[in-house]
């Protein structure tokens, strides 16, 4: 009779609430120095997982000496959420709320993998922002798909995606232009919206839709004149489109 194999009984307090924020769980222990606050990561680890650090443990690099890197410029939060999701047990999800935030570093680190996911989640972003904002013709419903849009397109140009930039133009192009370029609109131009701008956005939290239309303003004026009358060429170009807004 064939035997079944015994489980392996696991120790629960190895599954931390938060991983890598216990100093003395490796061997080969490396401190990630954040100022005041400090992460603990398998050398190995960070070596399997990137190229970069690979090269900076590999050669020699102070680093290699001290087992310390000097983290100072980033944001404690945003990095152990990088290694969340890169790490193999924890492998958390790359989605809407963090990737604007995960992107640049999985880019500088080389992690390709999570590169490819984080570009696939902006591509989502742009595309149910466009759709989002075209079951509706009420204008300050607009802005948070807008704003969306105009936050994926300032990462992808400052990482130099291309083909995200490229397709995050065509989606801002179909937005109002009164949304996001700054100027007094009347109420005319806004189609009678203007005083819905007040409003409140949710009623779990004080932000307004006026709030939101003065970030648009902020981050399109925030793109390179390039991208800016590439939007706006866009739009002239969708000029007969029945969807065009």
């Amino acid at each position: 009779m064939e035997r079944k194999p015994k489980k392996l009984k696991v120790d629960n307090s190895l599954l931390r609430p938060k991983p890598f924020t216990q100093k003395g769980l490796y061997d080969d222990e490396v401190t990630l120095y954040f100022g005041k606050e400090n992460l603990y990561v398998s050398k190995n680890f960070l070596c399997l997982a990137s190229p970069v650090f690979e090269a900076m443990f590999r050669n020699e690099f102070r680093e290699k000496k001290e087992k310390r890197v000097a983290m100072t410029w980033k944001s404690y939060e945003d990095f152990l959420d990088f290694l969340l999701c890169i790490h193999p047990r924890y492998q958390k999800e790359v989605n809407e709320l963090n990737v604007l935030r995960i992107v640049p570093l999985a880019e500088e680190y080389q992690v390709t993998a999570t590169v490819t996911k984080c570009k696939a989640v902006m591509k989502s972003m742009l595309s149910n922002a466009e759709e989002t904002a075209l079951q509706t013709n009420h204008l300050p419903e607009h802005l948070k798909p807008l704003k969306k849009c105009l936050n994926v397109l300032n990462s992808a140009a400052s990482l130099n995606y291309t083909d995200i930039m490229d397709l995050a133009v065509k989606s801002i192009a179909r937005f109002g232009y009164c949304l996001y370029d700054g100027l007094d609109h009347s109420k005319d131009v806004l189609r009678g919206c203007y005083p819905a701008l007040d409003s409140k956005v949710d009623v779990n939290n004080d932000t307004t839709y006026s709030d939101i239309y003065k970030d648009c303003n902020v981050l399109f004026k925030g793109l390179s004149l390039e991208i800016r009358n590439k939007i706006l060429s866009e739009r002239l170009m969708k000029f007969n489109d029945n969807k065009f807004k």
